[in-house]
């Protein structure tokens, strides 16, 4: 069933030019938004994410390599870089995808020594915008400065796999990293966690938060420093205070699970931080769900930082958070999204992935009905196999993208069933800041 599922995604996206028209032609009127979800330099909806799929599934069969080679000239090939660029957006992107496609020595070296230099550019020039700031302790973080899609997180995984050529541009963005973890003075409220952003949560809620507010999501807040900054260390690759870096988020982290225990909410706003500074333990349910906010996303942040610093505490903790998330009456019946970034493939991603450390295996018996579910989210009949909901509401739209589309929902479903299943040097899952 697992196998069906994901060859026939894959015999409908295949055709780079073929995909593009096919994503054009599923839209209606009503939902004209998907159409500006896609571009081709896009991990999340492009194809450096499709591309992605296909370079994931090489590692197990040679005859999808034509595919990806496809998808990763259809993203560089006539294409005009996006003006912010990320891990998710523009050549950072494309080098990602072309890494994880590597199944031989020197395969891809001459494309990747020039994107891994662009890498590198766009990463210096974040550091070199917010080195001012940081340097005068000044507060007020930018969320896309430092997070996995737009920011160093993402970007500084990127680098750590490009090796010894870029180490010195890795350290740079791990030194930035750690300056971000010291105390930071905001006028009226004193001394905080130097995370703390005045941005909005999200840039279509441009208000923000009253007071401002640290995040807490894997996607855009300081989990995701935190398994850059464990991942790193794990791999030897070490800058002065970077330990106790690791040490300060994963303690904060886990006094801001919520008083039951049943996870982390999506933000933590200054009023709440302030009390949990006098020793209240703010009262903040889980909002979400998923690897971007939400309980699986941070946990397992929390674990790579007890694997890198050999903490089981903070292993168990974490092991235990996403048991209770997986015990819950429904299960994994109870998400009805499909996709990596909030949906089932995310939460199944994430769980195979513990279960496979030393003290997660007790999550393995939760693999199963998460598979299963997963497989039963499929509609043979939608365009895509997988349906997704259009951000903010339950209407069913076609995106065949790694994020929130197809694409990442058939390599969960594969992953799942098949957690030994060949990745090659760059897992497609790094791209989540999971390994």
């Amino acid at each position: 069933m697992t196998e069906n599922l994901v060859e026939r995604l894959a015999v409908r996206l295949a055709d780079p030019a073929a995909l593009a028209a096919r994503v054009t032609a599923a839209e209606t009127p009503e939902l004209a938004e998907s159409r500006s979800l896609w571009h081709p330099q896009s991990l999340a909806d492009g194809h450096a994410g499709v591309g992605l799929l296909f370079a994931a599934l090489a590692h197990g069969d040679p005859g999808y390599a034509k595919a990806a080679h496809a998808h990763l000239s259809a993203a560089v090939s006539g294409v005009r870089r996006p003006a912010r660029e990320g891990l998710y957006a523009g050549l950072p992107a494309v080098a990602f995808a072309a890494r994880t496609a590597v199944t031989r020595t020197g395969e891809y070296a001459g494309l990747l020594t020039r994107l891994d230099t662009e890498v590198a550019l766009v990463a210096r020039r974040l550091v070199e915008e917010d080195a001012p700031r940081a340097a005068a302790g000044t507060a007020g973080a930018r969320m896309a400065g430092y997070d996995v899609v737009a920011g160093l997180s993402g970007l500084g995984r990127l680098l750590l796999a490009a090796g010894p050529e870029h180490r010195a541009t890795t350290e740079l963005v791990l030194a930035h990293l750690v300056a971000l973890t010291r105390p930071v003075t905001v006028p009226g409220s004193g001394r905080v966690p130097g995370w703390w952003t005045g941005d909005p949560i999200l840039f279509s809620e441009p208000d923000g938060v009253p007071g401002g507010h640290f995040n807490a999501g894997l996607a855009h807040g300081i989990p995701g420093p935190l398994a850059l900054l464990s991942l790193a260390h794990s791999a030897g690759v070490r800058v002065p205070g970077q330990e106790q870096a690791i040490r300060t988020v994963a303690e904060w982290l886990l006094a801001r699970r919520s008083p039951d225990g049943a996870g982390w909410p999506n933000i933590v706003p200054m009023e709440a931080e302030l009390a949990a500074l006098s020793g209240t333990r703010p009262d903040l349910a889980e909002a979400r769900t998923g690897w971007c906010y939400g309980t699986p996303g941070v946990a397992r942040a929390l674990q790579l930082a007890s694997l890198a610093l050999e903490e089981p505490g903070w292993n168990r903790q974490a092991v235990a958070a996403v048991a209770a998330v997986c015990g819950r009456p429904g299960g994994a019946a109870g998400l009805t999204d499909p996709t990596l970034c909030h949906g089932l493939a995310g939460l199944a991603t994430i769980v195979t992935l513990m279960a496979g450390e030393p003290g997660g295996s007790e999550l393995a018996l939760y693999i199963p009905d998460l598979a299963e579910a997963l497989a039963g989210a499929a509609d043979q009949e939608h365009p895509f196999v997988w349906p997704a909901a259009a951000p903010g509401g339950p209407t069913v739209v076609h995106r065949p993208g790694f994020l929130d589309g197809a694409a990442g929902a058939a390599l969960a479903l594969r992953f799942a069933t098949n957690p030994k299943t060949p990745t090659g040097e760059l897992p497609w899952q790094a791209a989540l800041l999971l390994c």
